[in-house]
C-alpha cells in the first residue's frame, strides 16, 4: 500500500535524496528518562519506494490510566510483546543512516537515544528533524503547530490521532507540505527542521537524573508547579516557578523540558544548572494559576 503520492515522493526526495524516514512512537509518559515505549512505527521513503515498521512493544510495567486514554493502548494488548530491547535492533537495521523526522522530535528521538545507551547499542549516522520546528518557519499563519490543528488546516488525513504508525505518516505530509512552499529547497532551509544527529549523543554518557533532583520525578508525572534555582538566564541564582513536563536527553546533558512561568514559555533547563528545588504551597500555586489565566 502507497501512502504518498508520486508528487509527494518527487518533494520529499527533492532534498532527501537517499530517502527519509517519519518516527513516531507512543509511550507511557514524556520523559525518556523515567518513562517507557509502548508502541515505535516509522515510514520509510526513498527512490525504491516505501516501507513501514509497526510494533507494539511490552513496556514491563502498567500503562497509566490517563495514557490509555490519549491512544487508546491497553495492558492487554502489550502482554507478551516484544520488549524494546529485542526491537530497538530491528528497528536500527530499518532506519540505517537515513534521515529521521517526527513531530516534536526531542521527545521520540530521546526514547530511541535512551533505549541504544540502555542497551549498548550504536547510535549511527542518522540526522534528526522535527516537523513541529520547520512547520513554525515555513507554514506561518498557522492556529498553532501541533499535529493535529497542522494536518487539519493542511487537509491532511489523520484517522487515528495518537496511534504510532498514522500519527509518523502525517508527520512526514506535513514536513512535504513545508518543503513545497520552496521551489528548491537549500541546506539553509532545512536547516530550519534540523535538530542533531545521534552520533551526537557519543560523548553523553551520564543519563541519570542527579539525586538532589529526584523530587523532581513525581513533580514532572504530574505537570505540579516548583520554584527551581537556576544558574542561568536571565533569572540567574534565582527561584524562578515552573511547571515541568519532561526529562530530555540532549547532546549537551539531560534537561528539564518545562513551562517556565515567569516568561510564559517552554523552555530546556540543563539538569546540571539546577542548583536548588522549592516546593510551593496552595495558596502560591493559585495565584500563579491566576496570573497565568490573565495572560
Amino acid at each position: 500500500m502507497a501512502y504518498f503520492t508520486e508528487e509527494e515522493r518527487e518533494i520529499l526526495l527533492r532534498s532527501f535524496p537517499n530517502g527519509i524516514i517519519a518516527l513516531d512512537l507512543e509511550m507511557t509518559g514524556l520523559s525518556p528518562l523515567i518513562d517507557r515505549v509502548i508502541e515505535i512505527a516509522a515510514i520509510k521513503v526513498t527512490p525504491f519506494g516505501e516501507e513501514v515498521f509497526d510494533e507494539l512493544v511490552d513496556p514491563q510495567i502498567d500503562i497509566p490510566q490517563f495514557t490509555i486514554d490519549i491512544h487508546g493502548i491497553t495492558n492487554d494488548m502489550v502482554q507478551g510483546k516484544r520488549t524494546l530491547d529485542k526491537v530497538l535492533p530491528d528497528f536500527i537495521k530499518f532506519i540505517g543512516s537515513l534521515p529521521l523526522v517526527a513531530h516534536n522530535a526531542k521527545f521520540d528521538s530521546g526514547f530511541i537515544v535512551f533505549g541504544m545507551h540502555q542497551n549498548k547499542l550504536p547510535l549511527g549516522e542518522s540526522h534528526v528533524y522535527c516537523s513541529c520546528k520547520f512547520s513554525r518557519y515555513a507554514l506561518r499563519g498557522c492556529t498553532n503547530y501541533k499535529l493535529a490543528t497542522l494536518t487539519k488546516e493542511l487537509e491532511i488525513p489523520l484517522e487515528n490521532h495518537h496511534r504510532a504508525l498514522d500519527d509518523a505518516i502525517a508527520c512526514l505530509k506535513v514536513y512535504e507540505r513545508g518543503l513545497k512552499v520552496f521551489k528548491k529547497p537549500d541546506r539553509k532551509i532545512l536547516n530550519e527542521g534540523y535538530l542533531f544527529k545521534f552520533k551526537d549523543f557519543d560523548k553523553q554518557e551520564d543519563f541519570e537524573i542527579p539525586k538532589k533532583l529526584q523530587a523532581l520525578q513525581d513533580k514532572v508525572k504530574d505537570q505540579e508547579m516548583i520554584e527551581i534555582k537556576y544558574r542561568g538566564g536571565s533569572l540567574k541564582n534565582q527561584f524562578r516557578p515552573v511547571r515541568p513536563i519532561s526529562f530530555l536527553p540532549m547532546p549537551q546533558g539531560n534537561m528539564l523540558y518545562a513551562h517556565c512561568l515567569v516568561s510564559d514559555m517552554y523552555k530546556s533547563f540543563s539538569l546540571k544548572k539546577i542548583s536548588e528545588l522549592r516546593e510551593l504551597n496552595e495558596a502560591e500555586k493559585k495565584e500563579l494559576r491566576e496570573k497565568m489565566e490573565k495572560k
